[in-house]
């Protein structure tokens, strides 16, 4: 399915299950694919929405996005589906975008999961990112077979346009979300598997769950960066009972 958004940009989603809304938001260069299996776990207990950030995976390729487009796209996709509030989950890329809503949008959030949280890019991480999505005569095979069932015959073109984007330093600034952790105090969930890189800093999470110390957080031992993509049946059981748990007591 497509929205169609303000500036005439056909943005794909996909609607399944029932039940309280959560929409899931993909990491860099990647799409709604990455949660194959995670949605068909989680459409048991909610109603699971996926986007395909603009110039992704099945959504519309466009040469340059602005700052606050990829966030502005999920708050126009809330509002085309009638959904007052959601929870939202991110990965990676995913949970910058989710927490900036839950900053600039904090109606429109019922709760917060962010998986493999990046509250800025370190320099050493940005030079990685640059790399790897730029030489693609030195990709590895797994990050060809990933992004060509991401994006489709046309991947150069979306993970090229990924790395123009992140190279933009507004959108950097409008996604940096350590200078406001404290203002997000709404229920959060901090996800990451316990094998740390440069990239994902595991401490990104450690520092997350200090500032907001009424955070859940689970960190899954032996596991890469992502419990949504690594272990999606352990993050389905982990959200459901943590949605579950705030929900008991707002009713008592």
């Amino acid at each position: 399915m497509y929205l169609t958004t303000s500036d005439e940009v056909r943005v794909y989603y996909d609607d399944v299950g029932g039940g309280p809304p959560v929409l899931l938001v993909h990491g860099a260069a990647s799409s709604g694919r990455a949660f194959d299996d995670l949605s068909a776990k989680l459409a048991d207990h909610f109603r699971v929405i996926r986007i395909d950030l603009r110039g992704l995976g099945r959504s519309e390729r466009v040469s340059s996005v602005s700052a606050t487009a990829w966030c502005d796209d999920v708050v126009a996709l809330l509002d085309h589906l009638d959904i007052p509030a959601a929870h939202l989950a991110g990965c990676s890329l995913g949970a910058r975008i989710v927490g900036r809503l839950a900053l600039s949008h904090r109606d429109r959030v019922v709760s917060l999961a962010v998986d493999a949280p990046l509250l800025a890019v370190e320099t050493s991480a940005n030079s990685q990112l640059n790399m790897r999505f730029s030489d693609f005569d030195q990709a590895s095979d797994e990050d060809v077979t990933r992004w060509q069932r991401f994006h489709g015959d046309d991947w150069r073109e979306a993970v090229s346009f990924y790395l123009s984007a992140r190279n933009q330093p507004a959108l950097q600034e409008h996604l940096t979300l350590r200078p406001h952790l404290s203002s997000l105090d709404l229920p959060t969930l901090i996800t990451r598997g316990d094998a740390d890189d440069d990239v994902h800093p595991l401490a990104h999470a450690f520092e997350w769950h200090k500032a907001h110390p009424g955070s859940w957080m689970w960190v899954a031992p032996s596991t890469g960066f992502s419990l949504m993509q690594r272990r999606p049946e352990e993050f389905s059981s982990v959200f459901t009972s943590f949605v579950e748990s705030f929900a008991t007591s707002a009713l008592s």
